[in-house]
């Protein structure tokens, strides 16, 4: 019974390590994949100050998309929160505005999934119910 038991100790200990090396090689994966990002943000960084307006936005749009595909080959995914309906598993309700009630009016900050799954939720603001006066005026 004692050797069982000490059989079942080592195994846990040994299967903990394990998970801990498979946690630190898929963050080094990650973050190898994500040193080409910061590569190109320092190459802008330093030719900012040379360079035009739309020359520095056509720059970081580009590094925006290279981000946005690295995440979406590793599973993340955007979630689309404006107009839809709240939903307090998906989102959090920064503050209520005038709209349709219920509704999400205004998306604050982007809310992601990593395979099926909440990675981060949305903030939103939820409509109350009362047209917002813009939208009475037009």
């Amino acid at each position: 019974m004692k050797r069982l038991q000490a059989d079942f100790e080592n195994y846990k200990k040994r299967t903990a390590k394990e998970n801990e090396i498979i946690r630190e090689n898929a963050s080094a994966d990650l973050a190898l994949k994500l040193l080409s990002v910061v590569d190109e943000f320092q190459i802008a960084l330093e030719h900012m100050q040379n360079a035009e307006q739309k020359e520095i936005r056509k720059g970081i749009e580009l590094i925006y998309i290279k981000l946005l595909d690295i995440l979406k080959r590793e599973g993340v995914e955007p979630m689309k929160s404006l107009d839809g309906k709240f939903d307090p598993y998906k989102h959090d309700a920064i503050r209520h505005v005038g709209g349709k009630e219920g509704m999400v009016v205004e998306e604050i900050q982007k809310g992601y999934t990593i395979k099926g799954k909440i990675l981060r939720h949305a903030k939103v603001a939820v409509g109350n119910g009362q047209e917002s006066l813009d939208k009475n005026s037009k």
